[in-house]
C-alpha cells in the first residue's frame, strides 16, 4: 500500500503492534527516561486530538478510561473534530505551538504533517511497542505507527435493498436521483471515490483524474447533500438518502444501532483501506505522557477493546478477537479487492484534487 510502510501490498495487508509498558519522566520531557530509571511516572495534562462522535465516545470508554484508570496521574484532555482535514488544520493554526500532544488521524492526512514537520519521529526506545508492529506495515520514516485498520464502503438502506449493491455504478442510476449523500473534500471519503470513479474508468490516477472528474460530474445530479447531516450514517438510517460512502467499521456499528436498517457492502470495483496512525506532536506540551499513552492504546488490551466497541482491525499481531467480532472486521484475506495507493503521492495532490470537487463537481 504505502511506499513508507515497508514492503506491504493492500489487497493482503493485516497491521500488528504488540503489547508492553511505558513510561517517561517529567511531564513535557520529550525524552525522558523510563519510570525504573527516574522512580516516577509521567502527569499532569495529556490532549489528545481525534474523531467526533461515535468513534470518540468509543474510543474513551474503551482505551481512554482505562488508561487514565492505569495511570490516575494523568489526565487526558479530548478535542474532537470531524475530519482528519479539520484535525490538521487545528493544529497548523498553532504555528509551532502545540497545545496538542497526540493526534490519532488517517495516514494519508498523517504524511501532509509529516512532510510540514508537524509530527515527530518514534523509535522503540520512546514507544517499546512499536517493535511489535508487523515489518510489512512499519514505517520506515519512523513517523507515528499505524494504529487502527478500515476500509470504505458502500452505505445502503436495507429496505430499498433487500440484497446488498455489488457495482459502485448504483451511485449513478436514475432511479435514486436526490437520494444520495457525498461528504465533499476534503473528506477522505471523496478523496477516495475520486480514485474508484478513476479505476472504473479504466484511468491511471497518478497521472490523470479528467476520466474520473467526468464521470463524478454525471453523478452530482444524483446527490441530495454534499454534507450528510448529522453523518452520512444517520442520513441513510434517517431515510433522508438511501446511498453514501462510509467506513466499514461505523457502518457495522451502526447496523447493529440501527436494527438492520443500514447496511454496507464493498463493491466488486474495488475499495481502498482507511488506515488510522497515532502521531506525537513536535514540542508537544506533555510528551513523556503523550509517549505512554501511544504505547498503551499501541498494547493488545486497548486494541482488543477497541475491535469489540468499534470493529476496527486490530494493529496488533498478539490478539484473538472472538469470532463474531472477527467476522465483521475488514477482510485482509483477499477476499475484498483493494485499490492500492501510495499515501506519500497522494499527499501531494490531495489540495488539489479538493479545488477541482469543489470548483467542477459540486459548483460545476
Amino acid at each position: 500500500m504505502f511506499s513508507r510502510y515497508g514492503k506491504r501490498v493492500l489487497a493482503a495487508a493485516t497491521v500488528a503492534v504488540g503489547l508492553a509498558a511505558l513510561s517517561g519522566c517529567a511531564s513535557g520531557s520529550s525524552s525522558g527516561s523510563t519510570p525504573s530509571a527516574a522512580g516516577a511516572q509521567p502527569s499532569g495534562n495529556l490532549s489528545i486530538i481525534g474523531y467526533a462522535d461515535i468513534w470518540q465516545n468509543q474510543y474513551w470508554n474503551a482505551v481512554i478510561k482505562p488508561f487514565e484508570a492505569k495511570y490516575p496521574k494523568i489526565k487526558v484532555q479530548y478535542q474532537s473534530k470531524r475530519s482528519s482535514g479539520d484535525m490538521l488544520a487545528a493544529i497548523q493554526s498553532e504555528a509551532g505551538t502545540p497545545s496538542t500532544d497526540v493526534a490519532i488521524m488517517d495516514s494519508t492526512v498523517a504524511e501532509t504533517g509529516n512532510k510540514q514537520g508537524i509530527f515527530a519521529k518514534i523509535s522503540a526506545t520512546d514507544v517499546p511497542n512499536i517493535k511489535h508492529v508487523k515489518k510489512d506495515i512499519l514505517d520506515t520514516q519512523g513517523f507515528g505507527p499505524v494504529l487502527q485498520e478500515d476500509a470504505v464502503g458502500l452505505l445502503y438502506d436495507t429496505k430499498t435493498f433487500p440484497k446488498a449493491p455489488t457495482s459502485w455504478n448504483v451511485l449513478w442510476d436514475s432511479k435514486y436521483k436526490q437520494k444520495i449523500g457525498i461528504t465533499a473534500p476534503p473528506s477522505a471519503l471523496s478523496i477516495d471515490l475520486t480514485m474508484i470513479a478513476a479505476k472504473m474508468q479504466g484511468e491511471d490516477f497518478t497521472k490523470s483524474i479528467d476520466k474520473a472528474v467526468a464521470r463524478l460530474k454525471q453523478l452530482a445530479p444524483n446527490v441530495q447533500t454534499w454534507a450528510p447531516l448529522p453523518d452520512e450514517y444517520q442520513s441513510v438510517i434517517t431515510g433522508q438518502t438511501v446511498l453514501d460512502l462510509g467506513q466499514n467499521a461505523r457502518g457495522q456499528y451502526y447496523s447493529d444501532q440501527s436494527g438492520g436498517k443500514l447496511g454496507i457492502a464493498f463493491p466488486k470495483e474495488g475499495t481502498m483501506y482507511q488506515i488510522n496512525t497515532i502521531n506525537l506532536l513536535k514540542n508537544a506540551p506533555n510528551a513523556a505522557a503523550a509517549k505512554l499513552f501511544m504505547n498503551y492504546a499501541l498494547g493488545a488490551e486497548a486494541q482488543t477493546a477497541f475491535a469489540k466497541a468499534l470493529y476496527y482491525a486490530p494493529s496488533v499481531d498478539n490478539v484473538t478477537l472472538p469470532a463474531d467480532v472477527a467476522d465483521r472486521i475488514v477482510k485482509t484475506d483477499g477476499s475484498v479487492k483493494i485499490i492500492s495507493y501510495d499515501p506519500d503521492w497522494l499527499a501531494t495532490v490531495r489540495s488539489q484534487w479538493t479545488d477541482i470537487w469543489k470548483r467542477e463537481i459540486i459548483g460545476g
